[in-house]
């Protein structure tokens, strides 16, 4: 029995330490662990290239300390870059988010660190999404991505 303990404990530790070390990106529904690719050392990238509505990943930080990662969609307004999340309540990522708002967004092969900033005002919501006086905004979280504190 001892044996048995052993080789599960042995086991466990070992896939941990490969969903730990190995990148394995979102594909579609299915989520991801940390995402793979080249990091982008701006504060303030050019975000034109970003394409409205790009597909990118997002990768959080979780209190167990193995990356989640999803894929979701992307706009760029006012030379910003955002990231909307419909259905929130039943999602992963805006709870870590909540917990810890530094993210990694992957477009392309790049990876940028950036922070998740949660836009909480309608009016604000309004102007971002160009929506006119008298008509509704979407219903959904919107999370603009600023660069994360100096760390120097």
């Amino acid at each position: 029995m001892k044996k048995i303990l052993i080789i599960i404990v042995s086991t466990v530790a070992l896939l941990y330490a490969v969903a730990l070390a190995v990148p394995i990106d979102p594909e579609e529904r299915r989520p991801g662990t940390r995402l793979g690719g080249t990091l982008v050392d701006e504060a303030n990238p050019d975000w034109s290239f970003v394409e409205n509505r790009q597909q990118v990943y997002v990768q959080t930080n979780t209190w167990y300390l193995i990356p989640h990662s999803v894929t979701t969609v992307s706009f760029v307004a006012d030379d910003e870059l955002y990231i909307p999340c419909g259905w929130c309540e039943g999602k992963q990522w805006p709870q870590n988010v909540a917990a810890d708002p530094r993210v990694t967004v992957k477009i392309g092969e790049r990876l940028f660190r950036r922070v998740a900033v949660k836009i909480p005002e309608e009016a604000d919501k309004r102007h971002i999404l160009n929506v006119p006086d008298g008509e509704p905004t979407p219903d959904f979280t919107l999370y603009r991505m600023d660069p994360p504190p100096s760390s120097t």
